[in-house]
């Protein structure tokens, strides 16, 4: 016979005790369930994560003299990057057969060092209800317009040939960029017809620890994504107010992907108009291809190109080829080279934030990198 923990008898009891006698049973093991959490879960709890570790060589087209004390810069050197190596925990909690509860949390590892700013929830994290109308998730949730662009990227996501170094970038290198995480989210998910919607409101971006949100500094974005067969359209939309002391930011872009036989082809745009930051006030545009050339393994390659902004004479041009190789359905290796070609007064980073490893660079250089890698989920 199983044998109930004494202070759950005891709290039951209790229960009986202050309740009217009409209350039913069920009534009472909800609320026993508010006291006792741990009992409420009718879901085993999953773990998953994804280790993404890779060695590379990276040159920041600078001298030696120059790349001194500066830790973004190299002039020329092998490191061992994390990339966006993740663990999370996440499950659900069935309240009826339409509507579940959902929750996650989710962490950014750095395996190649130490980061005294990883605490638990840097990625998204939220408490959520799915229902006939949709998915609502409350919390740090990516912004629907930056998954828009990881959806794009597909296999240079997270490598050294991560677009994120000019889409969504200021030209000056480093600073404000768009694809972001909301902080203080709303976040709702739906379909309709054959279109998938997502909606997102951020109460205060910037981010407000123990303090009310100040909705001086929200985000609003949206996603709509169609995929009628071998063709996938995409478009997004975000407003952040007050973004990081560029004033009002209006950003889209759109991309377009199909896929014949045994290619993929792709295409992005986006509009940046910034209220008072020149460096991010541009258009940018490119072009993707796979190419599955035998059963597991597919050569990719891309091309990116970011117009001159305000700031004048800082135009650059991402060029990032790669081979991937699917060892599993769970590990994935790659082998990837990734140049960027910057104007006279553009410092668009070699390798940005997605990566792991940043590499920086000084206007009109070329920083460039070369990367041996290996993703593993689980």
């Amino acid at each position: 016979m199983t044998t109930r923990p004494l202070l759950t008898v005891a709290g039951s009891g209790l229960l009986m005790a202050l309740l009217p006698l009409s209350v039913k049973a069920a009534e009472v093991q909800v609320l026993e369930q508010v006291i006792h959490p741990e009992q409420a879960i009718t879901k085993k709890m999953e773990l998953y994560g994804a280790l993404r570790m890779s060695v590379d060589y990276v040159d920041s087209d600078v001298s030696s003299a120059e790349a001194k004390d500066q830790p973004l810069l190299s002039d020329g050197g092998i490191g061992v990057s994390s990339n966006t190596t993740m663990i999370g925990f996440r499950g659900e909690v069935p309240f009826n057969e339409e509507y579940t509860f959902l929750w996650q949390y989710e962490q950014q590892v750095d395996m190649d060092d130490t980061d005294s700013k990883d605490t638990w929830t840097t990625r998204d994290s939220f408490l959520g209800l799915k229902t006939p109308l949709g998915s609502f998730l409350v919390g740090r949730v990516n912004t629907a317009f930056k998954n828009m662009g990881v959806s794009y990227l597909g296999y240079f996501n997270t490598t050294v040939g991560d677009t994120h170094a000019l889409l969504g970038a200021g030209s000056v290198g480093g600073g404000p960029r768009l694809d972001l995480f909301g902080a203080n989210s709303l976040n709702w998910r739906f379909r309709v017809a054959d279109v998938n919607v997502a909606l997102q409101y951020a109460a205060d971006q910037a981010g407000s620890i123990h303090a009310a949100d100040d909705n001086d500094r929200s985000s609003s974005s949206a996603w709509l994504s169609w995929k009628p067969g071998a063709l996938k359209l995409d478009g997004a939309y975000i407003h952040y107010s007050d973004f990081f002391s560029t004033g009002d930011l209006d950003a889209w872009r759109v991309a377009a992907k199909y896929t014949v036989g045994a290619v993929t082809l792709g295409a992005i745009y986006e509009d940046l108009d910034p209220e008072n930051y020149a460096p991010l006030s541009r258009e940018s545009y490119g072009v993707q291809a796979v190419y599955n050339f035998a059963p597991r393994w597919n050569l990719a390659g891309q091309w990116h190109h970011a117009d001159e902004s305000d700031v004048g004479d800082d135009e650059a041009d991402q060029y990032s080829i790669a081979l991937f190789h699917s060892l599993s359905d769970s590990v994935l290796l790659h082998a990837a080279y990734s140049v960027t070609r910057n104007g006279d007064n553009a410092a668009y980073r070699g390798v940005d934030y997605a990566h792991g490893d940043k590499v920086g660079t000084l206007a009109g250089r070329d920083p460039w990198a070369l990367s041996i890698g290996a993703q593993l989920k689980f």
